[in-house]
């Protein structure tokens, strides 16, 4: 009788002993797992943890433009006047910048369909403006240029009854029809023969070929043309028109547009406008009293 009351004694302590155990295993456990629900929370719940990151700019530019923007060949990255002073920008606004690489047709339609939030390299046209608003950022013009070989060609005028190669995308040939009107017929001399071409590039070929006598560009991609090919081609006068290039936006992104101007001013009162505008050759194209101009009046 005795040795079976000190064997229920035995076993009862027994299960006291592992009652216990099991308790403070459990109560490890839930402690470890309160911790670490302390410890997500902590981090989820952490300032600035939760914050949304910047929303990237969608930029349009035109790769083939250059010095406005291109790809080096050797890396096909894009460099360019247009993709530093995005970045520029970029870094400014604290917002990562994504290219949209778009014809000149395409990027209008790309701004007002809400494809992409700005176009670099676009001219600041009037009959544009009920629909995108425009931050001027470098001067532009027609330049007039023909082949070394070419009989001389020194002036403006001396274009009167020859052929002249003219890209259709952006206007020039009509422009320069105007001009032809007005100081080669009403002088009584004969009209310029404009021969309009898919792109610069084309009317370059026609020049080459002897198609043309003379060929009309942007004055901004005429040192980078000249550059490419030394002592093959002379300008004719100096650039003809004002024109301006500016990076356009759509109407409803009047906040974006002030803040990407202000970022503009900030370069011109740091020097990097001045340091792109050398690196580019753009220097005769500076814009920086427009850019200035921007700043808002108290």
């Amino acid at each position: 009788m005795l040795e079976e009351s000190m064997f229920f004694f035995e076993k009862k302590n027994q299960k006291t002993l592992i009652t216990k155990r099991l308790s403070k295993v459990f109560c490890f456990f839930f402690s470890k797992k309160k911790s670490l629900l302390r410890f997500v929370l902590g981090v989820v719940l952490l300032p600035g943890a939760a914050a949304a990151q910047p929303a990237p700019l969608r930029i349009a530019l035109f790769a083939s433009f250059p010095p406005m923007a291109y790809r080096v060949p050797e890396t096909n990255g894009l460099a360019g006047i247009d993709v530093e002073l995005a970045d520029y920008v970029g870094r400014k606004l604290g917002r990562p910048v994504i290219w949209q690489d778009v014809s000149y047709e395409q990027a209008i339609p790309a701004l007002t369909t809400g494809r992409v939030d700005l176009a670099f390299s676009l001219l600041d046209e009037p009959a544009s403006r009920d629909r995108l608003d425009y931050v001027d950022y470098l001067a532009s013009g027609i330049q007039a240029y023909t082949l070394s070989a070419h009989a001389p060609l020194a002036g403006l005028t001396d274009l009167c009854g020859q052929s002249l190669g003219a890209n259709r995308r952006n206007g020039f040939g009509a422009v320069m029809r105007a001009w032809s009107d007005q100081n080669c017929i009403q002088a009584g001399k004969p009209a310029i023969a404009v021969q309009e071409t898919d792109g610069t590039q084309a009317a370059r070929l026609q020049l080459k070929q002897g198609r043309v006598d003379a060929i009309v560009q942007s004055s901004e991609s005429v040192p980078y043309t000249f550059g490419l090919e030394p002592g093959t081609y002379v300008r004719i006068g100096r650039p003809l028109a004002a024109l301006s290039i500016a990076i356009a936006f759509p109407k409803a992104s009047a906040a974006l547009r002030d803040q990407v101007a202000a970022a503009l001013r900030d370069a011109v009162a740091d020097g990097t406008y001045a340091a792109l505008l050398a690196k580019f050759q753009l220097t005769e194209n500076s814009a920086a009293a427009a850019i200035m101009a921007t700043a808002p009046h108290n």
